[in-house]
């Protein structure tokens, strides 16, 4: 058994996040890809007769761009959480260190879950925006 006294240990706390982060997008592709997701969105757009059909390639380009940096700075997001859960644990229960990397995995699902859907809730909303009609 592996005790650590003070911190995760050295990229603990990313592989945490990219788990975390990584299974909310599988969530949310439900067998698909995080493409998919994307060009779902764009699809959604262009099915609800908000932009023209033929743009479906370059929405879907557009959404696919947009939702990978979204999840990129969801990971820091994400990390920052597991990190906080981490301490704040080990505060209330200093050698419980098996009992925070539990709290932080937790912690980063349910934070994961939260970034996935605002990041498609953007995406959308984006493809969405007078400003992007015009172009």
């Amino acid at each position: 058994m592996i005790v650590w006294m003070g911190g995760l240990p050295a990229g603990a706390s990313e592989q945490i996040a990219e788990e975390a982060l990584g299974g909310a997008v599988l969530d949310r592709c439900r067998g698909g890809s995080w493409r998919g997701v994307a060009r779902g969105l764009a699809w959604r757009v262009v099915s609800a007769g908000e932009r023209d059909p033929k743009s479906i390639e370059m929405l879907a380009e557009t959404a696919e761009a947009m939702f990978a940096l979204l999840i990129d700075e969801a990971l820091w997001a994400v990390e920052r959480v597991v990190l906080q859960t981490w301490q704040e644990f080990l505060a209330v229960r200093p050698a419980d260190t098996a009992g925070a990397l539990q709290a932080a995995r937790l912690d980063a699902g349910e934070e994961s879950g939260r970034l996935v859907e605002l990041a498609c809730e953007r995406v959308h909303g984006a493809l969405l925006a007078p400003s992007r009609r015009a172009a």
